[in-house]
C-alpha cells in the first residue's frame, strides 16, 4: 500500500499554489488529506479528526475556496474552462481516488502559477 503522506501532496500543492501561501495556510497541510485516505482504508481517527463524511466535507470546501481564488486571478479562456469544469463535478465526488484525480487535473491546468 503506498504511503498516504506521499499521496496526499497534491492537495497541498494545489492550495498552496491557489493561495501562493506556506506550509498549512489556509488548511493546505497534506495532512488533512492524509488523515482522509488514512479513514478511507479502514483506520479509526473519529476522535481526533472526525467522521470521514465531516472530513471530505472539509476537503471539499478548501479545494472550493482554491478553484475560486484561481478564477479570480484572470485565468486564461483554458484554465477558465477547466477550473470551472472542476467546481461542477467536486461535489460528485466521494473517494480520495476522486479527489486526486481532480486535484492532478488541478494541477495541470495552473502549471504557470507555480
Amino acid at each position: 500500500m503506498e504511503n498516504s503522506y506521499v499521496i496526499a501532496m497534491p492537495y497541498e500543492f494545489f492550495i498552496r499554489r491557489a493561495f501562493n501561501c506556506g506550509y498549512n495556510e489556509h488548511q493546505s497541510k497534506n495532512a488533512y488529506f492524509k488523515n482522509l485516505i488514512d479513514t478511507e482504508r479502514g483506520a479509526d481517527l473519529r476522535s481526533t479528526v472526525g467522521s470521514y463524511d465531516k472530513q471530505l466535507k472539509e476537503i471539499k470546501k478548501n479545494i472550493e475556496k482554491a478553484i475560486l481564488k484561481f478564477l479570480k486571478s484572470k485565468p486564461t479562456i483554458e484554465e477558465k474552462a477547466g477550473l470551472e469544469k472542476m467546481l461542477t463535478q467536486l461535489p460528485f465526488l466521494y473517494s480520495t481516488n476522486e479527489i486526486l484525480s481532480l486535484l492532478e487535473f488541478g494541477l495541470e491546468i495552473t502549471n504557470r502559477y507555480k
